[in-house]
């Protein structure tokens, strides 16, 4: 029993670190998707968590049952062979996408927080992920067991320092009104979608199905815990905050230069964290359609990715994210349905 608790502990911390990507950790997904909407966006985060809490779960448990070895098993299992090869490609765009995201974020992160060329910050970060990447699944639940309790830490002192209880939650004012009932359904159905690459083979060498279930849980809660601690710290300084390129960062300018600096470090930790499961997740899917080896595809990752990042990290997060979101919406939907028409497997 002891055993089961301590490897649900370490899912639910992957679990986390693999969501809590560039725009999750520095703030910038928060707000896109949820602290514009003002006081409606607080509600969609407590609906976001249960949906995290819910389709993380699916996932393992699927993974489980059918033993995939890829997220294109799992792919073709909800949609059948005609359309799961189609979203299977259109995931390997998303991933490629979010990837070049997150290495502009590592550059942005040197700028604003080391003052040094975005440029360094973006190589720096694609020869670590080369070597960490080559080591596999078990490297990224190390990291994962280190890092997410500190960001926890981190996220609460923020709240404290800014004290959002001593002014009110900024109600916005959207031209589209359902806007905020929608934001948690791409934001749910792109991260997890995407952390399918560290999911599908968690849930595939599980010894049994309670620590996947109990691992989603206190996953998907940590999750919602740390939303509303961002959304929260970050509703009490909109909307100034709305246009820095990391707000979370942004928030601690004031208390000096060692904890905007230690919290820099720990956002580009958990930035970095996210990378690895992202080129991981691609490298493996990569590995199962070419005869390439994977050195060779490792630095192609890297390449493609480096080309798009030239975009810009904000530009990216504004632009992708929200289009990702909409697109692998279906994920969800076809989670839905398997188990609306109780065809999730004996």
């Amino acid at each position: 029993m002891q055993g089961s608790w301590r490897t649900a502990w370490q899912i639910a911390f992957t679990y986390i670190g693999t969501v809590v990507g560039a725009g999750f950790a520095s703030g910038r997904e928060i707000v896109e998707f949820f602290v514009q909407y003002g006081t409606q966006g607080l509600v969609g985060i407590l609906l976001a968590t249960a949906l995290f809490i819910w389709a993380g779960i699916r996932v393992m448990l699927i993974s489980y049952r059918i033993q995939a070895n890829s997220y294109q098993d799992v792919s073709t299992y909800l949609f059948g062979h005609p359309f799961g090869t189609v979203f299977n490609s259109l995931l390997l765009t998303v991933l490629f996408g979010t990837t070049s995201v997150m290495l502009a974020a590592t550059g942005a992160i040197f700028w604003e927080s080391f003052q040094l060329p975005s440029q360094v910050g973006i190589w720096i970060s694609m020869l670590m992920i080369f070597f960490v990447t080559r080591k596999g699944l078990f490297a990224i639940h190390r990291v994962n067991s280190i890092f997410v309790p500190t960001l926890i830490a981190f996220t609460l002192l923020v709240f404290l320092y800014t004290k959002p209880w001593a002014d009110p939650i900024m109600i916005a004012e959207s031209t589209r009104p359902f806007a905020w009932l929608s934001s948690p359904f791409y934001y749910v159905a792109l991260n997890v979608t995407l952390t399918q690459a560290v999911l599908v083979p968690i849930g595939r060498q599980s010894s049994s199905e309670k620590p996947l279930v109990a691992g989603g849980i206190i996953g998907g809660l940590g999750i919602g815990l740390l939303l509303i601690l961002a959304f929260a710290s970050l509703s009490a300084r909109m909307p100034g905050i709305q246009h820095a390129e990391m707000p979370m960062i942004a928030l601690l300018q004031g208390v000096g230069r060692g904890i905007p600096l230690l919290f820099s470090l720990l956002v580009y930790a958990e930035i970095f964290s996210t990378l690895v499961a992202n080129v991981f997740g691609l490298s493996e899917q990569l590995r199962l359609v070419t005869r390439l080896r994977g050195p060779t595809i490792l630095l192609g990752i890297l390449v493609i990715s480096y080309l798009i990042s030239f975009v810009g990290f904000s530009s990216l997060l504004r632009f992708l994210y929200p289009l990702f979101g909409q697109l692998v919406v279906f994920f969800l939907v076809m989670l839905f349905y398997r188990q609306w028409r109780g065809k999730t497997l004996p």
